[in-house]
């Protein structure tokens, strides 16, 4: 295991009805900015209150991103009731790296019963000769529910740098109790596949993925994303979503440009509050 160079440690309970940020540790560049309170409307009038009270949370890099042999650890617990949007301020930037080194990033996230964590970080940005391992650990008890977005740019593609970069791994594993019930192990080196050929890349640069994990999951979620993905006008995206083998359901798309991925993201996003949670749409500002 590497040296860590950034680190955050985040557990979140209700108390007095409210979820409150009760332990918190975060070592620099990493920090944890202060919360704020969402004041959500529920979709169904006799919902009850407590299910629309949600804690906003911002995690913020005082320095210019991952540089070579960079090593963070975040690490967020809900206790049972907890309900947290959690985001950062801006784009994860990974720097070039040595030939024989690189940048990794380990998050682990430990949902109690009835918890929900809604996770939607900015897009990652791997610079020219940049190499990211990147591993993140759920664990889900019953009634818990985990969103989390991903966006995957190619580079900084004002300057050219499109799939310049030296590799990128991507692993997620999901734990529901003691059973593992789903597993992504994604690597990506530009220089040794054709990303350009039919079936694979093709002409799209962008990579954005939606995860949903709840033992409420069912067929209805996923035909309600499907007929608002249809709706989507304006953007030229390639869209597909499916339900995993138990609990979840992900939403996968490509496209030519970050924001394009982050508008269909939130509009499938604000599909699985309504429909899921019972709970209208956030309006984030950054």
């Amino acid at each position: 295991m590497p040296n860590v160079t950034g680190e955050i440690h985040a557990e979140f309970a209700v108390r007095s009805g409210l979820t409150q940020l009760v332990r918190k540790y975060h070592a620099s560049p990493l920090k944890i900015a202060k919360t704020f309170r969402y004041e959500n409307e529920t979709v169904l009038p006799d919902r009850d209150a407590h299910r629309a009270e949600q804690l906003g949370v911002y995690i913020m890099d005082c320095s210019p991103g991952l540089m070579s042999g960079d090593h963070y650890e975040i690490n967020v617990r809900l206790q049972e009731g907890a309900r947290v949007y959690l985001t950062n301020q801006s784009f994860t930037k990974v720097h070039p790296s040595f030939p024989e080194g690189g940048s990794t990033q380990r998050q682990t996230i430990h949902l109690e019963p009835d918890a929900i964590l809604e996770y939607m970080p900015e897009p990652l940005m791997l610079y020219k000769d940049a190499r990211l391992d990147n591993e993140t650990d759920v664990h889900l008890a019953p009634g818990s529910t985990l969103i989390l977005s991903d966006v995957l740019c190619p580079g900084r593609t004002q300057r050219g740098e499109i799939f310049q970069y030296a590799s990128y791994r991507n692993r997620i594993k999901v734990w529901y109790g003691q059973e593992l019930i789903y597993y992504q192990n994604q690597k990506i080196e530009p220089t040794s596949m054709l990303l350009n050929a039919p079936g694979c890349w093709e002409r799209e640069t962008h990579l954005g993925n939606l995860y949903i994990f709840s033992d409420r999951i069912g067929q209805r979620h996923l035909g309600g994303i499907l007929e608002q993905m249809e709706k989507i006008e304006g953007i030229h995206v390639r869209v597909g979503a499916s339900l995993t083998y138990k609990h979840g359901l992900i939403v996968s798309m490509m496209g030519a440009h970050a924001w394009e991925l982050q508008h269909t993201i939130a509009k499938a996003w604000q599909n699985i509050r309504s429909s899921l949670l019972s709970l209208t749409p956030l309006t984030i500002h950054k």
